[in-house]
């Protein structure tokens, strides 16, 4: 072979790409299967995406030190965002709803204690709606109240029996919960016995008048024995049905002692649930009373991001910093896991809300812009 042929020949093998071997990413190993005639699809108890530390920006405090007197937070309990960045804060202690903008000034308060048109005897919860109005739940005089953004009165509607939760959907439909004894006892001794409830999700129009009974969330109990004089001494536990809907109005729910959660549709009719691998915590206090359990709750309570995304908050041990979140998806897949500082109260544009309560001083609301960063676990 002559040196022109054996030049042409190594010329054509550089020109040849080399392609290095492809690495195949593992897929994420979700599980689904068919339980009592139900898709149910479990998650490994690692995140698809990874875990991550939320760094916190503050951008805006308000009701804290330094406010005008009408300003201060007594005890918030609940916010909630406008599209314009108002922030509107439930203070359970005031028994108002106080409003400040997006600088953190305040606006207005709405509403007031009493038994009027406006006037609440306790607000449980409250939600904004479409065309600058605000649903609210006064669960002890057991109505709903319909109260403009500047606050004026609407209208009103009373509910049968002991109301203590409300969501409203992206269409201004009313989700209520409802808590009754699965059966009440024929007669209390004194001693305690733990007593089934069922917690009964509803929704309703505006006026109160289409309420349909969705669907029956069951586990919670209360733990109850007769005292002196023909009264009754309950307890409530940290067991219960947790809850939310999304902005389509479908509703995620379940009882958190498992880390399972049901989803229900239109119809009331449980669509799919879904949950991931989990080791419950141990319940360290556990001495086998009545109505105690071996293990904790696996989690508080549901937070639902502007993309649909559900941020289920775990529980942990009590000298455990900050706050985790397991982050879903809509259809069930275990996303991400998140450590972040604050409790999350709200997500409106991009951002997150949180109420702050230090143990001394007034409790304030601030604004964060939060950047996920990986933990490297």
């Amino acid at each position: 072979m002559n040196c022109l042929k054996l030049c042409l020949i190594l010329c054509l093998i550089a020109l040849v790409p080399i392609t290095a071997p492809s690495v195949q990413q593992k897929p994420y190993p979700v599980v689904t299967e068919v339980k009592d005639g139900v898709k149910t699809v479990t998650n490994p108890d690692f995140p698809r995406d990874g875990r991550f530390i939320a760094k916190l920006t503050e951008e805006m405090s308000c009701g804290g030190e330094g406010s005008p007197e009408a300003a201060l937070l007594n005890k918030p309990l609940r916010l909630d965002v406008d599209a314009q960045g108002n922030v509107y804060v439930m203070d359970y202690g005031d028994v108002n709803i106080k409003v400040y903008d997006g600088q953190g000034r305040f606006l207005r308060s709405i509403g007031r204690q009493g038994q009027g048109p406006g006037e609440f005897g306790g607000i449980a919860e409250f939600n904004l709606m479409t065309g600058g109005k605000i649903g609210i739940l006064d669960s002890s005089q057991s109505r709903v109240i319909i109260m403009t953004t500047d606050g004026r009165y609407v209208s009103g509607f009373p509910l049968e029996g002991f109301f203590s939760t409300l969501a409203i959907d992206g269409r201004d439909r009313l989700f209520l919960a409802k808590r009754a004894a699965v059966k009440e006892p024929d007669k209390l001794s004194t001693d305690f016995q733990e007593i089934p409830y069922v917690t009964s999700i509803f929704r309703t129009d505006l006026a109160g008048k289409a309420m349909a009974h969705l669907v029956d969330l069951l586990g919670e109990s209360m733990v109850m024995k007769a005292s002196g004089g023909g009264g009754v001494v309950g307890m409530g536990g940290l067991y219960a049905i947790v809850w939310n809907i999304n902005h389509e109005g479908k509703l995620y729910g379940g009882f958190n002692l498992d880390y399972t959660l049901g989803v229900y549709g239109e119809d009331g009719k449980k669509e799919f649930a879904f949950g991931r691998e989990f080791t419950p915590v141990k319940n360290v206090r556990f001495k086998g009373m009545v109505g105690q359990k071996k293990t904790m709750p696996a989690f508080h309570n549901i937070i639902i991001d502007e993309n649909g995304n559900l941020w289920i908050e775990l529980f942990q041990a009590e000298n455990a910093k900050g706050v985790l979140y397991d982050v879903f998806s809509p259809d069930g897949t275990y996303s991400k896991q998140v450590s972040i500082e604050q409790r999350i109260g709200a997500f409106k544009n991009g951002k997150i809300y949180s109420i702050l309560r230090p143990q001394e001083g007034y409790p304030s609301i601030k604004r964060y812009g939060m950047e996920l960063v990986p933990s490297g676990k």
